[in-house]
């Protein structure tokens, strides 16, 4: 029942979103991407945390590249993801994150199996308690409640690893980034959905 719920919502958020963006001039997107950076990066815990796990943008997402760009400005370890090709093709959803480092980021990225930007080979790979036990994790979502709710994509990769994190002795700091059209007054959630600490829209 909640599966279908979510299945639902998530076609309606798509068209919400692409709707949303279409309608941006360029100057109102390059403003909405420095004020979501802003909000980002002048949270206590963002400033704390050495250890930043961001994402790159799918055409739908809210870009924080001006965050990850930020971070490795002020010399803090910057990961993203790289989806597990090999496990989806056989029926897992599994991914991890990759180190970035200081250079020109289309360097180091390129397209991969979803068609989003993910980091080449060769990158160094995260590996849970060598590189710090409490990461800021910057988490992107179809949908979310202002209290922490979050509606993913569907195949759980986001779930998965943040549970993984946290049997592993990790205490990761959460933080969902969204479009403002991307608020929702609630959302249909199971026991295997990550709440988050702060979402930022």
């Amino acid at each position: 029942m909640i599966c279908d719920e979510k299945k639902i919502l998530r076609k309606k958020m798509h068209k919400i979103q692409k709707d949303y963006i279409e309608k941006l001039l360029p100057k109102e997107k390059f403003s909405l991407t420095e004020n979501l950076c802003e909000k980002i990066t002048s949270l206590k815990e963002y400033k704390d945390s050495d250890l930043i796990l961001a994402y790159i943008s799918d055409t739908l997402e809210a870009d924080c590249i001006p965050v990850i760009l930020d971070a490795l400005e002020k010399g803090k370890k910057v990961a993203v993801p790289k989806v597990d090709s090999m496990a989806i093709k056989c029926g897992r959803s599994e991914m991890d994150f990759y180190f970035l480092e200081n250079r020109p980021l289309e360097e180091q990225l390129e397209y991969g199996t979803y068609g989003i930007r993910e980091p080449k080979d060769g990158l160094k790979k995260l590996i849970w308690g060598v590189a710090g036990t409490s990461p800021f994790v910057i988490v992107p979502g179809v949908a979310f409640t202002k209290d922490g709710k979050r509606l993913g994509h569907g195949k759980g990769f986001y779930d998965i690893y943040i549970s993984e994190m946290e049997k592993e002795g990790l205490n990761p700091f959460l933080c969902g980034v969204c479009l403002p059209c991307q608020i929702v007054e609630n959302l249909p959630a199971d026991e295997n959905d990550e709440l988050m600490d702060k979402v930022v829209f």
